[in-house]
C-alpha cells in the first residue's frame, strides 16, 4: 500500500494523445513531449518517484492507460480528470488558446488548485473492467438493433428488407453471445454473483438491468441514499432564486442508468409488491404519473444500494471463516 505526502509540492500536467504525452512540470512550467510508450514514460517520470508529486491527466478513452500503469508502478499518485470539468475550469479564466503544451499547463494548474479534493486514480479489477466492456458493447449492439428495426419499417426500405433482416439476425446472435458471456463472468466472480443476487431480489430489476448496474455503478453498496439517487440521475435538484421557486428536476447522473430504471419502474408498478402499492398511493394523492414513476425509480435504486450494502459485511465474514 503506497502512502502519499500530506502536502503536494509539485503537480504534473500530462496531456495524452494516441502517440505522445506532453508533460508540464508545475514547479518550473517547463513542458516536454514524450512518446506514449511505457519505457519512454518511465524514463521521464522516474525523477519524480518518491517526491511529493501529483500527476493529472484527462480521460481519453484508453490512451491514458499506459501512462497510468507507469505512474502506478512508480508509486506516483495520479488523478484522471473529467475533460468536461477541466474545460469548464479553463473557460472560467476566459482562455481559448489550445495546443498540447497549453493543455498540459492547464492540467497542472487544475491539479494544483484542487489537489486536496481530487480523488486519486485506482486500477480497476480486471473482471470488473471486462464486465464494463461487455455491457458497453451490448448497449451498442442493442442501439444498432433499434436503428435497423426502424429502417425496416421505413416505406422505402422494401428493396433492401432482406439485407436488413440478415443484419438483425446477426445482431441478435451477437447480443445472445454477449448475454451468455456476461452471465458466465458474473457467475465466476463471488463478489459479482453476490451483488447480482441482491439486485435480482429488488422488484422491477431484471436480467438486463442487473449486469448494467454491476458495470456502470460499481459503487453500489458504498453510498448513502442521496448519493446513489444522484448518481443514477433520479435525485430532485432544487431550482430556486430569491423568492422564485420552480419545480425540482432530476438531471445528471450516469446516462445509461436512467432509461433502464424507467423500464424497471414500469415493471415494478405492474406487479404485486410494495413499490406498486407506493405508486398507486402517489397517483391517488394526485401526483402526475411522470413524478410518481420517478419516485419509484428512486426507490428501486435506493433499495438496491441498501441490499448490496447489507450483504457485503456478511460476505466478508464468510470469506474470513473460509480462509
Amino acid at each position: 500500500m503506497r502512502t502519499e505526502p500530506a502536502e503536494i509540492q509539485c503537480v504534473l500536467g500530462l496531456d495524452v494523445s494516441r502517440d505522445t504525452v506532453t508533460l508540464c512540470d508545475g514547479r518550473t512550467r517547463h513542458t516536454v513531449t514524450i512518446a506514449n510508450d511505457a519505457d519512454a514514460l518511465r524514463t521521464a517520470l522516474l525523477p519524480y518517484q518518491g517526491t511529493a508529486t501529483l500527476a493529472v491527466c484527462e480521460a481519453t478513452g484508453g490512451y491514458e492507460d499506459i501512462l497510468l500503469g507507469v505512474l502506478l508502478e512508480l508509486a506516483i499518485p495520479a488523478h484522471r480528470a473529467d475533460p468536461a470539468k477541466v474545460k469548464a475550469y479553463i473557460k472560467s479564466f476566459g482562455k481559448r488558446a489550445k495546443n498540447d503544451p497549453i493543455d498540459a499547463r492547464w492540467l497542472s494548474r487544475y491539479g494544483r488548485d484542487r489537489a486536496a479534493t481530487l480523488p486519486r486514480w485506482q486500477p480497476v479489477d480486471l473482471t470488473q473492467q471486462k464486465l464494463e466492456l461487455l455491457v458497453a458493447r451490448r448497449l451498442d449492439l442493442v442501439a444498432m438493433r433499434v436503428q435497423e428495426q426502424n429502417r425496416l419499417k421505413a416505406p422505402r426500405s422494401r428493396l433492401i428488407a432482406d439485407n436488413i433482416r440478415d443484419h438483425l439476425a446477426e445482431l441478435e446472435r451477437h447480443i445472445e453471445a454477449l448475454n451468455a458471456e456476461i452471465d458466465t463472468l458474473v457467475g465466476e466472480s463471488r463478489d459479482l454473483a453476490l451483488r447480482a443476487e441482491q439486485l435480482r431480489s429488488v422488484p422491477g430489476i431484471g436480467p438486463v438491468l442487473v449486469p448494467l448496474l454491476l458495470a456502470v455503478m460499481p459503487e453500489l453498496g458504498t453510498l448513502n441514499r442521496r448519493q446513489v439517487a444522484s448518481l443514477a440521475g433520479v435525485a430532485p435538484h432544487p431550482k430556486d432564486s430569491g423568492k422564485a421557486s420552480w419545480h425540482r428536476s432530476t438531471t445528471g447522473g450516469r446516462r445509461q442508468i436512467r432509461p433502464a430504471l424507467f423500464i424497471a419502474a414500469l415493471a415494478a408498478c405492474r406487479g404485486d409488491n410494495p413499490l406498486a402499492t407506493a405508486y398507486k398511493a402517489l397517483l391517488k394523492a394526485a401526483k402526475p404519473k411522470r413524478v410518481a414513476l420517478t419516485a419509484i425509480m428512486r426507490k428501486i435504486i435506493t433499495i438496491a444500494n441498501a441490499r448490496v450494502r447489507d450483504a457485503l459485511p456478511h460476505q466478508n465474514e464468510i470469506m474470513q471463516l473460509n480462509a
